[in-house]
């Protein structure tokens, strides 16, 4: 600790975040007319304003200005492997080529329950979904 400095204080801290990020402020500011609060998700909240990501590997992310972060949202714990893992790009590249979104039922969502099974032994059945409120309105007794 350096004690002929200052003591770090919210102005000093928010004075740094606003030099170090200036690109993300512009886009903050273009956000806030074209999409309520600025912020397609309220997770994303970060005062005075959020970080705008423009890349991502491994365990780390940059902004848009450059800077480096350790990514602890980890994808809101869906990116247990990181950002951009092989195993998982090369999986993604191998679905892209055979097509994207068919709109029907295929062979991939069949073996897909299947794991769910095996790996979920009460998991008598599966139904993939995209939210809570999905899984709550197909739900049967």
């Amino acid at each position: 600790m350096d004690l002929t400095q200052p003591p770090l204080t919210n102005s000093r801290v928010e004075s740094a975040y606003r030099a170090r990020t200036k690109r993300s402020a512009q886009l903050y500011a273009e956000a806030c007319r074209v999409i309520p609060a600025g912020l397609t998700h309220d997770s994303r909240t970060l005062l005075p304003y959020p970080i705008y990501a423009a890349r991502a590997a491994g365990a780390r992310k940059w902004d848009v200005d450059g800077n480096e972060y350790v990514d602890y949202f980890g994808g809101h714990g869906a990116l247990l492997l990181g950002h951009a893992h092989p195993a998982v790009v090369e999986a993604v590249q191998q679905q892209v080529r055979q097509g994207t979104h068919w709109g029907s039922s295929h062979e991939g969502e069949v073996r897909w329950a299947q794991l769910v099974n095996r790996l979920v032994p009460c998991a008598a059945r599966v139904r993939f979904t995209m939210s809570g409120t999905e899984v709550s309105h197909l739900a049967r007794a």
